[in-house]
């Protein structure tokens, strides 16, 4: 079995990418992507997206989260998948439209070279107040194709994010699914930062763009006009504009980076039968100054190129393709199996 994949990432959120036109990969997929996304033993990942076939659009973006669940969307993946198919010569005039779980989306390249994305419209919200960890948390609960609680506090870096968000992300207030839960703070230049705890990784991700549309949204109930500049946690702005109706929120925008941090095909049964980890032939490319490493040279000093943007990959790397534009971006320790 041999699967060939893009590493992706919008603001840090990152993500295996897959072109499955030609489907290849298994019905039952849970375990596999779960192994795929660890970053320890597997290529390290919040999640993994696969480009399908649409009968009416230029592709359907399908995404995983790193547990192997399935979840209806996910603003950052929404963005990247965007860019791969655009780097596929898909869609019209530098635009692609997609169908995915939660309707049918837009994206395009800005002058800038970051990725804009449709959403569409957003209904207003509901306050919501959640007590947990013997406190009282009140915030506003908005759908932005998953449902997030935005939860203003007076510090960001102060909060105990582990010990706070896993007992709201599940509360029982929220349903059996429950929710992603963020944790925003108005700064002096305006924006918004934000930080995320995401269900299905359940971890604080780097960023979040549902979570970034929702905490924008929170800002404009309480009177932010558009655009609303979010930072993330790992440092990224993520701009989301709209326009306000009587149910909320119409043509509602998320631009932001969306990049290639590496790629890879993976080859052997390993992958499927469950042994500790990815494992098997593995070929690497990732972008950077122009090199060649060959089988001889596929130890941790040549792997430093793709350890970090690689996660945990594990296996024997026989090709290091390097390419020629741009630097390596490291995501991790930069040794193999050692991801972040």
């Amino acid at each position: 079995m041999r699967i060939a994949f893009t590493k992706m990432h919008g603001a840090g959120n990152d993500f295996v990418v897959i072109d499955h036109r030609q489907p290849t990969l298994p019905a039952e997929r849970r375990e596999l992507f779960a192994r795929l996304c660890d970053r320890r033993r597997g290529v390290g990942a919040d999640g993994v997206l696969l480009l399908e076939r649409d009968d009416a659009h230029d592709f359907a973006m399908r995404y995983h989260n790193s547990d192997g669940g399935v979840a209806e969307f996910c603003g950052n993946g929404a963005r990247c998948i965007a860019r791969f198919a655009l780097s596929l010569g898909l869609g019209r005039d530098g635009e692609v439209t997609f169908r995915t779980d939660v309707g049918v989306k837009r994206a395009h390249a800005t002058p800038d070279g970051r990725i804009a994305l449709w959403f569409g419209p957003v209904e207003e919200g509901e306050a919501v107040t959640l007590g947990a960890v013997g406190r009282t948390f009140a915030g506003r609960r908005v759908v932005t194709g998953v449902p997030h609680v935005v939860i203003p506090v007076p510090q960001l870096d102060r909060v105990p994010l582990a010990e706070w968000a896993p007992p709201l992300r599940a509360h029982e207030r929220l349903g059996a699914a429950g929710a992603n839960i963020d944790f925003v703070s108005r700064l002096p230049d305006g924006r918004v930062a934000m930080r995320t705890w995401e269900r299905g990784v359940e971890a604080e991700t780097l960023a979040c763009g549902s979570g970034a549309i929702a905490s924008a949204l929170w800002a404009a109930a309480g009177g932010e006009p558009s655009p609303v500049r979010v930072l993330t946690a790992g440092g990224d702005e993520l701009v989301v504009e709209f326009r306000p109706n009587r149910d909320g929120y119409e043509d509602v925008y998320l631009t932001g980076p969306a990049e290639v941090s590496g790629g890879a095909a993976l080859l052997g049964d390993a992958l499927v039968q469950g042994a500790g980890g990815v494992s098997g032939k593995v070929e690497v490319a990732v972008p950077g100054p122009r090199a060649e490493v060959g089988p001889q040279a596929a130890g941790p000093q040549a792997l430093q190129l793709a350890g970090g943007g690689l996660g945990g990959l594990a296996g024997r790397v026989d090709h290091l393709a390097v390419g020629a534009r741009t630097r390596p971006e490291v995501h991790g320790s930069g040794q193999l199996g050692a991801g972040r």
